[in-house]
């Protein structure tokens, strides 16, 4: 009987080390973050051309939240390199930076049909990195960044490039209203920013943000001039903004076209599944800010 249960348990002692194997669960919970300069030229090559942008586009989420600049740079001595900037994504076992044979890919089919080229290993889900580019890479045939979980075949999200010369500089966009988080239930810091731009729209960005990671994570707005507990967010009221797209990093959430900014006059980051207040930005009004 001792010898059949000690067989029973290391038999689930390897279900268990199988399944960490493959699944990985604490990446969910564990954020790594890199921030790489750009590669600089020697000294003897910096008097030639200096880098030079090729193509650029921006991350769109596929399977999880992504965001972030992908852009091909030319270096002076001819190398080519995939620069990401304000780059996050999730993280997850095995993911890797492909280019694509393909102009988007807004699924996991398009990557295995148009065919790729690996770039590696990601080398973080945050911040600034650089990959090498083959020499004899064709740009005009590769116009997609994937990053892609190999273990599981996902796409985690894809940023489609476009010609350098074929991307206008958006205007500069106008602040509506400003504020600093503080923490509520987890420390919590960073700046909240509501932004007019110039197309109409208004988006709230955060900026050297960080808070605490945590499941079903939401960003509010809230009826209130800030929220320094729980009930504070169920009894005023709020509109949804989407999921928080990193615990870590700069971030954008579009607002509704109707939202009424002299109503809604903080920001909550809400954790749904316990009902828990996370941390809170109150807003303050560029007229207020200006009259001191």
């Amino acid at each position: 009987m001792k010898q059949k249960k000690a067989i029973i348990g290391v038999s689930l002692l390897v279900v268990v080390i199988a399944g960490w194997y493959l699944f990985r669960p604490e990446r969910l919970f564990i954020n790594n973050r890199v921030n790489e300069a750009l590669p600089q030229l020697a000294a003897a090559q910096a008097s030639m051309s200096g880098a030079r942008v090729l193509l650029t586009g921006q991350f769109h989420s596929v399977a999880h939240q992504s965001a972030g600049t992908a852009a091909i740079h030319e270096l002076g001595d001819g190398r080519r390199v995939l620069r990401l900037t304000n780059f996050e994504t999730s993280n997850g076992p095995d993911v890797q930076v492909y280019l694509v044979a393909a102009p988007d890919a807004k699924d996991d089919a398009t990557v295995k049909s148009a065919g790729f080229v690996s770039l590696g290993a990601l080398k973080g889900n945050q911040g600034d990195q650089n990959y090498d580019l083959p020499s004899g890479i064709d740009l005009q045939k590769y116009r997609a960044v994937t990053i892609w979980c190999r273990r599981f075949g996902v796409n985690f999200g894809t940023a489609p490039l476009a010609e350098a010369s074929a991307v206008t500089e958006p205007a500069a966009a106008r602040s509506l209203a400003r504020g600093q988080f503080h923490g509520v239930a987890h420390e919590s810091s960073g700046v909240a920013t509501v932004l007019q731009l110039p197309d109409g729209k208004r988006v709230l960005r955060f900026t050297d943000f960080k808070t605490s990671n945590g499941p079903d994570v939401q960003v509010y707005v809230v009826a209130a001039p800030d929220a320094k507990d729980n009930d504070t967010v169920k009894q005023a009221g709020f509109v949804e903004l989407g999921a928080l797209k990193g615990n870590v990093g700069d971030q954008n959430y579009e607002l509704p076209a109707d939202l009424d900014l002299t109503k809604y006059r903080c920001v909550t980051i809400w954790c749904r599944r316990f009902g828990v207040n996370f941390a809170t930005a109150p807003l303050v009004s560029a007229e207020a800010q200006a009259r001191g």
